[in-house]
This record gives structure tokens, C-alpha cells and sequence, in this order.
């Protein structure tokens, strides 16, 4: 049940910003006076259709990973453009209708991404306060002397209000050697202080790296304790006995004090038995469990299918910020314009080997997150949704052929050099962009099941 779940959100996850991305095509071009032939949702055979009065078929079909907007086109030998209908044809209109159209689906993207944003900053923003309740022994941060108590305030200048926003600025120096700026004080006051902590090549191998737990700190609420919260069903943990409620006291003749301990543990022993003491209702009782070995052949980590236990967040703790429209308007553009940036900068060190390409992920890391968010509320779907979209318009600027980035290239030497790119050279670089693009869909969906 839950994987059909998981498969249904991803579909209604991606056939929202699939049908966003092509609306702006489409929106663009007949505004343009362009007709359009086809409005297509999927890829392939056509599983329902209908025509409208201006004769465009509207199709969804049979595979869900994209979709198209064909217009009419005299480049195309399957179509009749004639000296009538030649001026609704794409390829006759002057390159700035031309640009206009391919831009307009990464537009569309980014638009339903600040629409998104601006309802849920006029909604209102909570978020954990990044006070310091841990520093990790022998961490970058305790030499550098950061401590328990302090809050951050700042991170390389930028003003941290929330976790999240200190595990942002963070994620941002990915790959990055130098030092990272850490401000800390009161929010309520002008007086900081600033630690520089030294990295290098700052967690360019990691795969889903932790930016606050590498420096060593634990921010918001105070270490997690080692109690089981939830179990998956048919894991590791639950066919080895234990019970949601179950505090793990004890693992491989070790004290277990913190959730963080347990973790590792766990990630460093893929396939090995771990013997496990547990209080449960006040009684100490003896487990076994092998952790099944998840990631890739040359990094293997252990998992057990288990979650811990969250505590509850002391009200002075919790940062809510209230937005007016206006207010709420410039934050998502800024929003928008922020995680714009990050995704083509961390694609550029992926490039760069500064940061590991175990990160990228495919449909199926989409469908199991997709399913994550919508469990955990409509608002944290929403903005996953907003997220992923922004993060689809960034991917489709990218400069390849067959993408709108590739598009957008070809037309703007066709506006410079007054003619268009000969037939012969875009159709080669379609060639080569289309084998660019799977095969980087086989790399990340080769991710997506190492992690499983």
C-alpha cells in the first residue's frame, strides 16, 4: 500500500510542474499567433484525448516522465504548412516569439513556485530557533570554541532566524575549502561574536550530507535520545523484535546515550549482528539485529528501518514570522531567485567533482519524497512542490539540446548571426543531448536504487 502511495504522489507530484512547464509553452506560442498542434502530458500512446475548437489534441499518455508541446512547423515533413498557414507556423516567427516561447516553460515553473511560496509566507513561517544544545567533542566547532547556549544568528554574513536557514547557508558551502563565518549572539541584540571554522573540500564525498551534525553541532532541540518512534514494517528491527517505546540502552557492549550513537553504529555495521540491550515498560530485554546493507558496492552503510522518537519543542524555542502581501511577494521571489542560484551552483561543483554525484536523484527518490511530505502534511507537500519545480525550470535552462537551455542557445545565434543554425548541426546536437540527458536519468535512477 504504501509503495502505490508513493506512486500516486509522484505522478500527481510531476503532473502538476509537467503540465505547468508545458502550459507556458503553450500559453506563449498562441499568443504569438503560433498553432499548436499537440498539448501532450506523458510521453507515447495516448491513453485520452480531446480536441478543441482551434483544433489542438490535448493528450495524456502512457509514460509519466515529461511531456511535449508540438506546434506546427514546416521544418517537420509530416506536416502541411502551406502559404496561408505559414505565419502559424513556429519556425517563421522572428526569434524574440521564438525565445519568448522556450523560456516560458522553465517561467512557468518559477512562477508556480513564487505563487506557492507567497501562500505560505502569507500563511505564515514557524521554525526551530538555531540555539546551540550540543557541541560534539574533538568537532571542527568545539576547537574553534563554539558552545552550548550560543544561538546563530548569522552564517557567512546571512541572517540565520531558523534552523532551516542555518542548514541552508550551510548546504550552500558544499565542496567549498576556506572557512565558513559563524555569527552567534542574541536575535535581540547587535552584539556577536564570529567563529571561523576551516574547511576543506567540505563534504564533497558525502552522500545526503548533514552540514550542521558535520561541524559537530546539534541545533534546536536537545540530542535525541535513543527511543524507537516508528518501525518499518517488515525491516531489520521489526522482524528482530523491537517495539515502538523500546530505549536503547546498550549496543555491541557500548553505551547508548544519544540517537546519534545508535545511528552510527548501525550505518558502520551493514550485515553484521548487532546484540542490543532495550528497556521496554521498565524491564531489560536482550535483541539481535542485522542491519541490510544499503548505498553502493564502495560505500555500503547499515540500516535497520527505524525512527526515533521526536521531543517536543519548548515554545520559546519556536521563531514564527507574519508576512503582509507585499511582504510575502518579495520573500518568495527572493525565495525562488535563492534556490535558483543553489541548484545551478551545486550542479556546477557536481561538475567540478566538489560534490559527490551520489546526490542526484531520480524518480524514484521523487515518488518516495513525494509520498513523505504528503504524510506529513499538505503545506510540507506544497513545498516540496515548490522546490521540485524550481528546480525543474533551473534543469531546463540548462544549455543542452533537446532541453529549453539548448533551445534558448540556438535561437540567440540565429538573433546574432541573422540566420538560423544549419538543420544538419542542431540535428546532431539533439543527438548528443538526448544521449546526454538518459544517460544522466540512468545515473540518478542507478541512485535511487543503491539507496533502496
Amino acid at each position: 500500500m504504501q509503495v502505490l502511495f508513493s506512486i500516486v504522489m509522484a505522478l500527481v507530484t510531476l503532473g502538476i510542474l509537467v503540465t505547468i512547464h508545458e502550459y507556458g509553452h503553450y500559453w506563449v506560442a498562441r499568443r504569438c499567433g503560433v498553432r499548436v498542434l499537440r498539448f501532450a502530458v506523458g510521453f507515447g500512446r495516448p491513453l485520452a484525448m480531446r480536441v478543441d475548437r482551434h483544433g489542438t489534441e490535448f493528450a495524456l499518455c502512457a509514460i509519466p516522465l515529461g511531456g511535449y508541446v508540438k506546434m506546427l512547423d514546416e521544418r517537420d515533413e509530416g506536416q502541411d504548412v502551406t502559404a496561408e498557414n505559414r505565419h502559424e507556423s513556429f519556425n517563421a516567427q522572428p526569434v524574440r516569439n521564438k525565445l519568448a516561447i522556450v523560456s516560458a516553460g522553465p517561467a512557468a515553473n518559477f512562477l508556480l513556485a513564487i505563487l506557492v511560496l507567497f501562500g505560505l509566507f502569507l500563511r505564515g513561517e514557524t521554525g526551530i530557533a538555531p540555539v546551540i544544545e550540543a557541541v560534539e567533542p574533538g568537532s571542527v566547532a568545539h576547537d574553534m570554541g563554539l558552545m552550548q547556549g550560543q544561538e546563530i544568528v548569522a552564517v557567512d554574513g546571512t541572517s540565520t532566524q531558523t534552523v532551516s536557514n542555518v542548514r541552508f547557508a550551510l548546504l550552500k558551502r558544499l565542496g567549498d575549502t576556506g572557512t565558513i563565518d559563524i555569527s552567534v549572539g542574541s536575535a535581540l541584540s547587535d552584539l556577536q561574536q564570529t567563529y571561523a571554522l576551516p574547511i576543506d573540500r567540505w563534504l564533497g564525498g558525502a552522500e545526503a550530507p548533514d552540514p550542521t551534525r558535520a561541524l559537530g553541532l546539534t541545533l534546536g532541540i536537545p540530542p535525541l535520545q535513543p527511543s524507537v518512534g516508528s518501525l518499518v514494517e517488515g525491516g531489520p528491527a521489526t522482524r528482530a523484535g523491537f517495539e515502538v517505546g523500546d530505549t536503547i540502552i546498550e549496543a555491541d557492549g557500548q553505551a547508548i546515550s544519544t540517537w546519534s550513537q545508535w545511528v552510527d553504529l548501525v550505518r558502520a555495521s551493514p550485515g553484521r549482528s548487532i546484540a542490543v540491550l532495550v528497556e521496554r515498560d521498565g524491564q531489560t530485554i536482550e535483541l539481535t539485529v542485522v542491519p541490510r546493507s544499503t548505498g553502493t558496492s564502495d560505500a555500503e552503510v547499515g540500516s535497520v528501518g527505524m525512527g526515533v522518537v521526536i521531543p517536543d519543542v519548548p515554545e520559546d524555542r519556536i521563531r514564527r514570522q507574519g508576512r503582509n502581501p507585499v511582504e510575502a511577494l518579495s520573500a518568495a521571489i527572493e525565495r525562488t531567485f535563492a534556490l535558483t542560484v543553489f541548484t545551478f551552483e551545486s550542479m556546477w561543483k557536481m561538475i567540478q567533482g566538489l560534490i559527490s554525484t551520489k546526490n542526484l536523484s531520480g524518480p524514484i527518490a521523487i515518488a518516495q519524497v513525494a509520498a513523505s511530505t504528503a504524510e506529513s502534511g499538505f503545506t510540507t507537500w506544497l513545498s516540496f512542490l515548490a522546490l521540485l519545480s524550481i528546480s525543474l525550470g533551473a534543469i531546463n535552462l540548462l544549455p543542452i539540446p533537446v532541453l529549453d537551455g539548448g533551445h534558448i542557445v540556438f535561437h540567440s545565434l540565429e538573433g546574432l548571426l541573422g540566420r538560423p543554425v544549419p538543420e544538419q548541426i542542431q540535428i546532431m546536437s539533439y543527438q548528443v543531448g538526448l544521449l546526454a540527458v538518459f544517460t544522466l536519468m540512468v545515473f540518478a535512477i542507478y541512485n535511487d536504487v543503491a539507496r533502496l
